[in-house]
């Protein structure tokens, strides 16, 4: 059962990307701000992260640097979650090696088929 990281301000996303991820078979883990999410990343060490870049406290930028920084951490694959769109941020994405992105707002299929399609690479 993979292992499903949320890390992500915004309660009612947490809650439907979480109840929706549970019902395929997904161990699903959430953290309101990135410090929480690198603890339990570091606790849990799951299968995928989902990670909102506009977060209270250090930003997603900074706990997607922290995670590509540890040597435990660094190969986990990391979905971001963002509202913005500009392709300087698109660029930046990739340069953080990220696996995948979405712009919010964005449906749950959408989530879902590039959760799949992101632990599909990994199997």
């Amino acid at each position: 059962m993979p292992k499903i990281l949320i890390i992500d301000d915004e309660q009612n996303l947490r809650k439907m990307a979480g109840v929706n991820l549970t019902a395929r078979g997904h161990q699903v883990l959430t953290a309101p701000t990135g410090e929480r999410g690198l603890k339990l990343a570091q606790l849990e060490h799951p299968d995928l992260i989902l990670l909102d870049l506009m977060l209270p406290g250090i930003s997603g930028w900074d706990v997607l640097m922290a995670l590509k920084a540890d040597r435990k951490l660094k190969k986990i694959p990391v979905i971001i979650l963002t509202a913005l769109e500009q392709e300087r941020e698109e660029d930046k994405i990739r340069s953080m090696r990220a696996s995948g992105y979405l712009v919010k707002p964005f449906g749950i299929e959408k989530l879902l088929h590039l959760v799949e399609q992101v632990l599909g690479k990994r199997g």
